[in-house]
């Protein structure tokens, strides 16, 4: 029986990344080798080559496949955007402070996001904003602080001296 690399060495497999067979075994689970990292683009996979059939976790090593395609087509349909609720076009739009809090339909100017329309707001604290890239809760109405810093008190006795 053939012993398989050591953790740390050299071994030929298929990169799905970049296509290339030289990888570094990164990991074994007793004496198979479970993941690989390519010596090209650095990625890290579980350890395929063009004889073998990898075997995922919860499946036989000869089940077939489930498809694919229809999963990446659901992840990249974009989810639909909700109803911009009416607002004033005239009216200038607000500078985004945590502190402030807004209305639904008013207009919001966010140092990273551009300008957005509240929506409305979806619990205690928070408000959700549609902007041109998409939908985002951001915080609103936040409190201040009423905690109060400790003054330091001058001459105060430690208990395991005696006072002065």
């Amino acid at each position: 029986m053939a012993t398989t690399p050591g953790v740390g060495q050299d071994i030929e497999a298929l990169c799905g990344k970049c296509g290339q067979v030289w990888h570094v075994v990164m990991a074994k689970m007793g004496d198979k080798i479970a993941k690989v990292v390519c010596k090209r683009c650095n990625g890290q996979h579980r350890y395929r080559n063009e004889n073998d059939e990898i075997a995922e976790p919860g499946r036989p090593a000869g089940a077939a496949r489930a498809s694919t395609a229809s999963k990446s087509a659901r992840a990249r349909k974009p989810s639909p955007m909700p109803a911009i609720p009416a607002f004033d076009p005239a009216k200038p739009a607000r500078p985004y402070a945590g502190s402030a809090s807004y209305a639904a339909g008013e207009r919001i100017a966010h140092p990273s996001f551009g300008i957005g329309v509240v929506a409305g707001s979806p619990g205690a604290g928070k408000v959700e904003v549609i902007f041109p890239s998409g939908v985002r809760v951001l915080a609103a109405a936040k409190a201040v602080s009423s905690l109060a810093r400790p003054i330091a008190t001058a001459n105060a006795p430690i208990a395991d001296r005696p006072p002065r």
